[in-house]
């Protein structure tokens, strides 16, 4: 029972450190910049798209 509770501890803490540095890494990366900016992101998509389907798709 005490080696499953040493285990435990020390996965947890590796599984912690590790989410620790991806979120440092999204924050550096600037993931949280902006976080108006994703609702946005789909009108341009529609624009993009709506641009090339007025000249039949030919760019």
């Amino acid at each position: 029972m005490l080696i499953l509770t040493i285990i435990l501890l020390i996965t947890t803490t590796i599984l912690g450190g590790i989410f620790f540095v991806l979120f440092r890494w999204a924050v550096k990366d600037g993931q949280f910049d902006d976080p108006e900016e994703a609702k946005y992101v789909i009108f341009r998509e529609e624009e993009r798209h709506a641009g090339s389907a007025i000249d039949g798709g030919r760019k």
